[in-house]
């Protein structure tokens, strides 16, 4: 049998049973789903209008005698298109605190509120400076951020609830604050409605709502429960939650599709953990939320090049296992000190590491962060030569260059294998002030280019100008970075 053919007979029973069990239910879900649709309605009005109000005009308004100048009467015009603005806008109005008491500064436009043809005294806007008794916590807080009342309240005016939100002046300080009072007998009435309705149901039904209840939880309700915990499972990061799949009906199928969808996010788990050890994590991100594609953007970025000195000499002497171990324990600090200072290791090539700074996120610090991240891979490493007490035959020496300028940042390579990274001439410059370090008898080489955008400069840092570079006509300014061995003082 169907499962809608199921539904329809045992509803058909329901009706006159388990309608007055659940009016209770029902009422207070929709009591609280009315009242906070009003909430929310009511905080979004005075979270936006509040901006159209000028701290500046609410300042000047100090005592009664204000009541006639312009800023007053352009403070009430906005307060009179506020309430035009929908039918169950009943007033609006500013306040402020002072001297701890809450008091009036504009007031809506007077306005015949009872339909009687007169506006009566308590139809008129309160003073500037009127007390404002006993105002409620929600009012407090609306000095402060955007607020509104907790419950609807009834006075003279009827069902009504508040909302508020502070005023702010040119300097962005809250001088005061805008509250919006909004009608809301529309929901009393048919909160009226569903008492009745709940209450009439449950003079009938209230005996035989037992027997059916217990129906409808051997068909649909267990398993729907079945599926709820499996799916807290999954809400709280277990994916290797399943759920029963019994029966031929729709729940049944929900039921095959759920553990479907949970087969498939933890192939997409590991497929991102995966990838997130050999590809920048943003890259990974990229790759799982679009179909990916040849191309790329043209960016701005700080690339750091970094090698290893005469590894080649030293993989002649060690077997590839203590090889291996020795490159992870290298490689594992460098990237430590890369990511500390917010760059992405874009690809290792041997002995070689590449990085990116400023992008895909903009870092207006890009520069000095590749800078301090370099002077730290230099401490690293020997770091590293001491905690691993090498030999002098095996001493570990890295040595960096750092540009910036545009890149191309994208997927690289054919369709059917691709590669997201970032190529250009600030990523040969780079690698070429790497390759320049032996020859100035140094570790660090920066572009004066790049060093423009540190300030202030490290006092380590000696200029070079005119500076050639492999496979380069023009000359380059540069920055080398004096401390062979970092690990002592370089200050940066």
């Amino acid at each position: 049998m169907r499962l809608g053919l199921k539904i329809f007979l045992l509803l058909f029973v329901a009706a006159f049973t388990i309608s007055g069990a659940t009016g209770s239910y029902f009422y207070y879900q929709a009591r609280q789903s009315l009242l906070e649709s009003i909430q929310s309605q009511l905080l979004t009005a005075a979270k936006s209008f509040s901006g159209l109000i000028s701290g500046e005009d609410l300042e000047t308004l100090k005592s009664p005698e204000d009541m006639d100048s312009s800023a007053y009467s352009r403070v009430q015009e906005v307060l009179y298109q506020i309430t035009q603005t929908n039918d169950d806008f009943l007033f609006a109005y500013t306040m402020r605190i002072q001297d701890n008491k809450v008091m009036f500064v504009v007031d809506s436009p007077p306005s015949d509120d009872t339909g009687d043809g007169l506006i009566s005294q308590d139809e008129m806007p309160e003073p500037v400076g009127a007390v404002y008794p006993d105002p409620p916590s929600s009012m407090l807080k609306g000095f402060v951020r955007p607020s509104v009342d907790d419950q609807i309240y009834q006075d003279q005016w009827g069902w009504t609830i508040s909302g508020y939100a502070p005023v702010k002046d040119v300097r962005g300080r809250n001088v005061g604050l805008l509250g919006i009072d909004m009608c809301a007998e529309h929901m009393e009435a048919r909160l009226a409605t569903i008492r009745r309705a709940g209450m009439l149901s449950l003079g009938v039904a209230g005996f035989l709502a037992l027997g059916v209840t217990l129906v409808l939880a051997r068909h649909i309700t267990g398993p729907i429960k079945s599926l709820h915990r499996g799916l807290s499972r999954v809400s709280a990061g277990n994916l290797d939650a399943r759920v029963p799949e019994q029966g031929r009906d729709e729940i049944g199928e929900l039921s095959r599709h759920f553990n479907r969808m949970v087969g498939e996010l933890r192939e997409k788990q590991l497929l991102q953990s995966s990838l997130g050890k050999i590809m920048p994590r943003e890259a990974v991100n990229r790759l799982l939320a679009d179909d990916p594609k040849l191309g790329g953007e043209t960016a701005v970025a700080c690339i750091l090049f970094c090698d290893l000195r005469g590894f080649s000499s030293i993989s002649e002497k060690l077997p590839p296992k203590i090889l291996v171990g020795l490159l992870n324990d290298y490689f594992s600090a460098m990237v430590q000190a890369v990511e500390k200072h917010g760059g992405l290791v874009d690809k290792f090539v041997g002995d070689k590491i590449m990085a990116v700074f400023g992008h895909p996120l903009a870092d207006e610090q890009a520069e000095a962060n590749a800078l301090q991240a370099g002077v730290e891979m230099l401490s690293a490493c020997d770091r590293l030569n001491s905690t691993l007490a090498l030999t002098s035959e095996l001493t570990l020496e890295n040595s960096i260059g750092i540009h910036t300028g545009y890149v191309l940042a994208g997927n690289i390579g054919s369709p059917q294998r691709m590669e997201y990274t970032v190529i250009g001439d600030a990523v040969n410059i780079a690698a070429r002030l790497e390759a320049k370090t032996r020859e100035l008898h140094t570790r660090l080489i920066i572009s004066a280019h790049a060093a423009a955008k540190i300030s202030p400069l490290p006092g380590q840092l000696r200029m070079i100008k005119d500076t050639s570079l492999e496979g380069r006509q023009e000359t380059l300014d540069v920055y080398l970075l004096e401390n062979k061995h970092p690990a002592g003082d370089t200050g940066v």
